[in-house]
C-alpha cells in the first residue's frame, strides 16, 4: 500500500496533548481519505509522553514512535523523522497543538497543485513582544539567506515533497536547520494561511537563548558573510591604524598612552571577534569530519523490528 502522507510529530513534555493530537490528525486524515502514517519522535521527554506515544503505536498500526536516549532538539527530531518518512508527502507540525490538525490538508492541497514546499502562514500568533520581534529577525535573516519571499518562516507547520526530502538527505548537517535549507535549494514554495492556536499548556520553550542560537545556525549554514565582513573590518582597521601612524609622525602628540591604549582596545575586539565567528565555523566542520550525530535512538518503531 502506498503512503500519500507521512505526519512528522517532535515532542518535548507534551503527554497533556499527544492523545489529543493523535486523534483529531487521524480524523482529519481520514475525512480527506489520504493513506497516511504518523511518525511521533520523543526528543527526550521527563514526563510520560513517551509512555503514551508506545501506546498509540500499540494500538495502530499506522504509528511509528522514535524515541531519543536524551533532549538532542527540534532540529533533530524533525531530522529523524523527515528522513524515516515514507509517504509522497511529508508534513511536519509541533506537539503542543498550536498547529490544529484540521489545518493539515491546505498543506496537502497546495502540494497537489504545483509547490515542492507549502508553509504555513499563521493568521493569529500567540506570543511575547520580545518573542514577537525576535522572531522578526529571525524571519528577516531567513529571507535574505534563502532569497524565498515570505512572510513567515517560522513555526514547523510545513509540507515537502518526497523530492524535496531526498536532496535534503544529500546536504543537511547536525544543527542546519530543515526548512530553510529546502528554500535554499530552490524548491517552489507555497505559502498557505493556516489558524493558529494557543499552547494546550506551559509556556513557548523558544527563549531568548534560543532565538540567538537559531540565528547564529541560519547565518553559519547559508553563508560566509561574517568572514566577509571581518576581512572588511580587517582592512579597514589596518587603514585606520596607518593613518594614525602617519599622523602622530606628522603632529608629533605630546601624549601617547590614550591612543597606544585605543588601539589596543581596537586590535583586541578585532581579534576576539575573529576567533568568535572563525569558531563558529570551525565548529561546524568539526560536526562534519568528526562524524558527530545529530542524535541517538533509545528504541525505533515496534514494527519496523519485527
Amino acid at each position: 500500500m502506498s503512503i500519500d502522507a507521512s505526519i512528522v510529530v517532535p515532542f518535548l513534555d507534551e503527554e497533556k496533548s499527544v492523545v489529543e493530537l493523535v486523534r483529531r490528525t487521524r480524523a482529519t486524515l481520514e475525512a480527506r481519505r489520504t493513506e497516511f502514517e504518523l511518525i511521533l519522535v520523543d526528543d527526550g521527554s521527563r514526563d510520560g509522553t513517551a509512555a503514551k506515544l508506545r501506546e498509540l503505536e500499540a494500538e495502530d498500526p499506522r504509528v511509528r514512535v522514535f524515541e531519543f536516549t536524551r533532549n538532542f532538539g527540534q532540529v533533530a527530531a524533525l531530522a529523524c523523522g523527515i528522513f524515516a518518512a515514507r509517504g509522497r508527502v511529508v508534513v511536519t507540525l509541533d506537539g503542543d497543538l498550536q498547529n490544529p490538525p484540521e489545518e493539515i490538508p491546505k498543506l496537502l492541497d497546495a502540494i497537489d497543485k504545483g509547490a515542492f514546499v507549502a508553509t504555513a502562514r499563521r493568521a493569529q500568533r500567540y506570543e511575547r513582544t520580545w518573542r514577537y520581534f525576535g522572531s522578526r529577525v529571525v524571519h528577516g535573516l531567513a529571507r535574505l539567506l534563502t532569497g524565498a519571499s515570505i512572510r513567515d518562516f517560522g513555526g514547523q507547520f510545513k509540507a515537502y515533497r518526497s523530492e524535496v526530502i531526498d536532496s535534503l538527505r544529500t546536504v543537511w548537517a547536525p544543527g542546519k536547520p530543515i526548512f530553510p535549507l529546502a528554500l535554499w535549494l530552490g524548491y517552489p514554495v507555497a505559502e498557505v494561511d493556516v489558524a493558529h492556536a494557543p499552547r494546550a499548556g506551559g509556556g513557548s520553550r523558544y527563549t531568548l537563548g534560543a532565538l540567538v542560537r537559531i540565528n547564529l545556525d541560519l547565518v553559519t549554514s547559508f553563508t560566509t558573510v561574517p568572514l566577509v565582513l571581518l576581512g572588511v573590518v580587517g582592512t579597514a582597521g589596518v587603514g585606520i591604524g596607518a593613518l594614525a601612524l602617519a599622523l602622530c609622525a606628522l603632529l608629533e602628540p605630546a601624549g601617547w598612552l590614550a591612543p597606544a591604549i585605543a588601539l589596543a582596545v581596537f586590535v583586541l575586539g578585532g581579534v576576539w571577534c575573529a576567533a568568535g565567528v572563525l569558531g563558529l565555523y570551525l565548529a561546524r566542520v568539526y560536526k562534519q569530519v568528526a562524524g558527530t550525530t545529530a542524535f541517538a535512538l533509545r528504541r525505533g518503531p515496534a514494527r519496523d523490528v519485527q
